[in-house]
């Protein structure tokens, strides 16, 4: 048996003809496989806990065609246990365009959020930890912040004092890392993957996530207030709610935590230097949009 063959004595999918490992997302490991029946993606999750969320979570998402399908194995199950790993296996999604490559329709992203956030609020799921808790970020990077030769770098220590004063909001589900990387474009769709990070916490935390990570950089200000207006209006379409207040603080939240996050992980180099200063700029402009 080879590494790959223990998916056809597990799964009714037919010969496995070639398997080739994709980009790793944040919290799983990823396979695609070429079967006679299809095309699927293998992933190894971190827990059972995922697992049994990830279950929950894409059957009702893939009834709507914003995530895909979660294939159940041949007893039943919605997982798989092999030498001590867990796995799913869910259809591969076809035909789709990088991310880099997509004119998005910023109308049709906010009605895609706003219905998947509209499907899982209520759900009854093992929530996921938060990896990049900013009170924990910031006690590993603290003292470089603080010292640093760089005024933009030491200003991230005012920005954290500021968003550890903005009160939490742990109200309903969410993705949790809901960035373009977690999401697939076709020329119908937007499908939504990824569940590893799902917990409770402010839907705005997502909004902020898919806008900062989908606008590019070069934008001015007239055109980034006419993507956040589509974006609102797509969200809203679905009578959900959006509030810009809540949505700014959340974009403070996340862009903060990408950077204390590089910090931690890459150290003081230059183009963290770059990465902390253009992250500064863009929110800034979110700040005119949003107040």
């Amino acid at each position: 048996m080879t590494d790959i063959d223990f998916v056809m004595e597990l799964y009714d999918i037919g010969q496995v003809l070639t398997s080739t490992a994709l980009q790793q997302g944040n919290s799983s490991k990823a396979i695609l496989i070429h079967a006679a029946s299809g095309k699927y993606v293998l992933r190894k999750l971190k827990n059972e806990h995922q697992a049994q969320a990830e279950h929950k979570l894409y059957q009702v998402l893939a009834s709507v065609n914003i995530s895909p399908k979660m294939l159940k194995a041949r007893d039943g199950l919605s997982y798989i246990i092999y030498n001590h790993e867990i796995y799913n296996l869910q259809n591969y999604i076809d035909n789709t365009t990088p991310y880099h490559q997509v004119s998005i329709d910023f109308v049709q992203l906010g009605n895609v959020i706003s219905l998947f956030h509209q499907l899982i609020s209520h759900l009854d799921i093992p929530e996921q930890k938060d990896r990049y808790q900013l009170h924990q970020l910031w006690s590993a990077v603290s003292n470089e912040v603080k010292n640093s030769s760089f005024e933009g770098i030491r200003s991230l220590a005012e920005h954290t004092e500021q968003c550890m004063e903005y009160i939490p909001e742990n109200n309903t589900m969410i993705h949790g890392d809901l960035g373009v990387w977690n999401m697939l474009f076709t020329k119908e769709c937007i499908h939504v993957i990824d569940m590893g990070e799902v917990r409770r916490g402010n839907h705005h935390f997502d909004l902020a996530a898919a806008l900062t990570s989908t606008i590019p950089s070069s934008v001015n200000e007239r055109e980034l207030d006419m993507i956040v207006a589509d974006f609102e209006c797509g969200y809203r379409n679905g009578n959900a709610v959006l509030n810009r207040k809540s949505l700014y603080q959340q974009i403070h939240i996340w862009m903060l935590r990408g950077c204390l996050a590089v910090i931690r992980e890459r150290g003081m180099d230059s183009p963290t230097i770059l990465y902390v200063e253009r992250t500064i700029e863009m929110l800034n402009r979110f700040k005119v949009i949003l107040h």
